[in-house]
């Protein structure tokens, strides 16, 4: 079709944070443990709703404003009190996306088409035989499994990155939530869309999904991931990066639903985070869509519970806030899916790994991030240093006024661990 542009924790749930008991839970060396005990003493919510001066750690709690959101300068070597304007309503930029229906659409007007007249994209078997050449899988590899990652594979002579693997792991989800991001950042000024990639199309073979994109820089020649050069980066490059990565980010936080809001995919379809993948085995219920964040939280804890063999004694809407804003959401956001330039004071090419991506309450993106740094390894001063300035978390304590992030984020962290306890 042608289209235009875990078994063995059986705790009940964390007790209320107005609990004045301690948990006599034992000491224990399972991790999931050890952090559920600690999660009795968390305050969740601040204390009122006054100003008061911050801590300097970002993880801390904070009072917000009861007024409005909370100032802060866009710049990241100071924190004056001027105007946040991103955080204004009318700049917020409401979106009422319209994406082409089928499994196999190519896009005729993309820049591929422009300048590959008499080229059509590689079929799926050419882009498999391309894979086994360049040694991206065995030349006899067997179908992949459900949430195998999904294979990246270059045609730099075509400007071409071919995206594919198992329907759970790559979808035309992913593909729509980049039209749709190069539509609102584009006009913002030509490298804010520049670093989303094109989407020329997408196609289904068998139980595969395959998603055509642009490839960074062209043919991606002198480019590396900033995971690869963050170590080695000093003080100065790292914040010129993570200025870069800040003004992108709050670009796309400032989408919002034009519609009926909910949680899920950009085109109303299930959430692709691999921290539900195996839920709907577990639980019987797909993740999403969901009418509201309320009803998501639901999902995430009953998810967590039913996937450790815990039995849900009660359903702790206290440890969630369910009026927060529903945004835009990367998913993953870590340095291995950002492409930056080679040289001194590396240039933000391109972020990729777009296949989580969809709408989420306002904390997910900072949550996730969390997670993907931990999980992966610590890269130093990341996580805790340039972070919490990228995702701008005095902007975040705003959007979620009167909840502490860092208690919120270990909750998060917990409900998590029960998920992937038992499923990974």
């Amino acid at each position: 079709m042608l289209a235009n542009p875990a078994s063995t924790l059986t705790q009940p749930l964390p007790p209320c944070q107005h609990h004045s008991e301690p948990d006599p839970s034992p000491v224990s060396d399972d991790p999931l443990q050890v952090l559920y005990n600690s999660l009795a003493d968390l305050n969740l919510t601040t204390s009122d709703n006054t100003n008061t001066t911050n801590t300097g750690d970002p993880w801390q709690p904070a009072i917000c404003t009861s007024t409005g959101p909370a100032a802060v300068n866009p710049s990241l070597d100071s924190q004056a009190t001027t105007p946040n304007p991103s955080t204004t309503p009318q700049e917020l930029i409401k979106v009422s996306p319209l994406f082409p229906p089928g499994d196999n659409v190519l896009f005729a007007h993309s820049s591929f088409f422009r300048r590959h007249k008499t080229w059509d994209l590689p079929t799926p078997t050419q882009v498999r035989l391309e894979a086994a050449r360049l040694g991206i899988v065995a030349p006899t590899a067997a179908s992949p499994e459900q949430g195998s990652p999904p294979h990246l594979v270059p045609f730099p002579a075509l400007g071409l990155l071919v995206k594919y693997g198992t329907e759970d792991v790559v979808s035309a989800a992913e593909g729509k939530a980049l039209i749709l991001l190069r539509g609102v950042l584009s006009p913002e000024g030509s490298w804010l869309g520049e670093v989303v990639p094109e989407v020329f199309g997408w196609r289904a073979d068998g139980r595969e999904r395959f998603v055509y994109l642009s490839l960074s820089g062209g043919n991606g020649e002198g480019l590396t991931t900033l995971e690869e050069r963050w170590a080695g980066m000093w003080d100065g490059e790292k914040r010129e990066v993570s200025n870069q990565l800040r003004e992108i980010v709050r670009a796309w936080r400032r989408m919002r639903q034009g519609t009926v809001g909910f949680v899920g995919s950009v085109d109303n379809t299930p959430l692709m985070d691999q921290v539900f993948r195996g839920c709907e085995k577990a639980t019987g219920v797909k993740p999403g869509p969901f009418p509201s964040v309320a009803a998501f939280h639901v999902y995430l804890v009953r998810s967590g519970h039913i996937s450790a063999g815990s039995m849900v004694r009660y359903m702790p809407h206290h440890i969630f806030p369910n009026e927060v804003p529903i945004v835009f959401t990367h998913g993953g956001l870590h340095p291995r899916n950002i492409i930056v330039s080679a040289g001194p004071y590396p240039r933000v090419v391109s972020i990729l790994g777009w296949e989580q991506a969809g709408w989420y309450p306002a904390y997910w993106e900072l949550c996730k991030a969390r997670w993907e740094s931990s999980s992966r390894g610590k890269l130093g001063d990341w996580e805790a240093e340039y972070l919490p300035r990228i995702l701008d978390v005095e902007e975040l304590r705003s959007e979620i006024c009167g909840w502490s992030v860092g208690p919120l984020c270990q909750y998060w962290d917990y409900f998590v661990g029960l998920i992937h306890y038992s499923t990974a």
